[in-house]
């Protein structure tokens, strides 16, 4: 590994059903093959970044999916320690892990903060009913809750929320009730994104065959204005196009990728970029 790099992506394909929206390339599993994929991450590493005099310093490390919550408390526990094999974490290191709502249980909790987590991704995306369903999500609305209320319990004080926004209209779901139970949870910081159809995804199939249609560029728009006040009103700064974060909150990963940082990635799905 580059000692330049201070950045370093972690892809986990694992999720336990495909969303209907989703594109990302994941394996559906019953079983997820734990043990299998951290050996392969272990290997992986060591051809890419094979030891080197000058250890490098990272100031994140991001585990994304799919869904690196499948892997279990242990499972992510693995898999930061093949990292540590690699590379240090600096003092004060952003370790993020993304996570679905159903994975956060205490038992994983205690594991990944004693593995140094200490930030989370929550998948949320809704507090409809009708809308996690058609998602194809496996929460409801109070699993979101429970997630943040366990996360707080084991001191976990960087918590993330994503939300998707100009769902059809044939699925009833309230934007404005969406943001203000997010804002509820109290999280540091939010994600909003707009719904796209992309090709061979179940939505897509879902409007070939006239079932559903895409929100119209108009409401896309109100949407996402009308959530940029909401949550400017309550203290969140817009960092970036997707991004909203309490001040000092802002993802340091993420935003080393909007200032052209150099950064490692690993994975079967992940890419890196040297800085040139």
């Amino acid at each position: 590994m580059s000692s330049t790099i201070k950045h370093l992506y972690v892809h986990v394909p694992f999720c336990a059903r495909r969303c209907s929206y989703c594109d990302f390339a994941i394996a559906v599993r019953a079983r997820v093959p734990v043990a299998e994929y951290v050996d392969a991450l272990r290997r992986e590493l060591g051809m890419r970044y094979a030891a080197t005099a000058e250890r490098p310093v990272l100031d994140t490390l991001y585990f994304g999916g799919g869904t690196p919550s499948r892997l279990g408390g242990a499972g992510v526990a693995s898999a930061i320690e093949a990292v540590r094999d690699h590379a240090t974490l600096a003092p004060g290191a952003e370790l993020t892990i993304e996570v679905n709502p159903e994975d956060v249980s205490d038992d994983a909790l205690a594991a990944w903060t004693e593995a140094g987590v200490n930030r989370l991704s929550i998948g949320s995306q809704s507090f409809s009913e009708q809308a996690l369903g058609w998602m194809h999500r496996g929460h409801g609305a109070a699993g979101i809750a429970r997630a943040v209320e366990r996360a707080r319990a084991h001191g976990i004080r960087n918590i993330s929320l994503d939300l998707i926004f100009a769902l059809p209209d044939q699925v009833e779901r309230s934007w404005d009730d969406d943001i203000a139970r997010a804002l509820a949870l109290e999280p540091e910081h939010l994600s909003l994104y707009g719904l796209t159809v992309e090709p061979a995804t179940p939505l897509a199939r879902w409007r070939e065959r006239g079932e559903t249609s895409e929100a119209s560029e108009d409401r896309y728009e109100e949407e996402f204005l009308r959530a940029h006040d909401r949550l400017s009103a309550a203290g969140f700064a817009h960092y970036e196009v997707s991004n909203f974060a309490r001040p000092g909150y802002e993802s340091r990963h993420n935003s080393s990728y909007w200032f052209g940082a150099p950064y490692g990635g690993v994975g079967p799905s992940a890419h890196a970029f040297d800085g040139m």
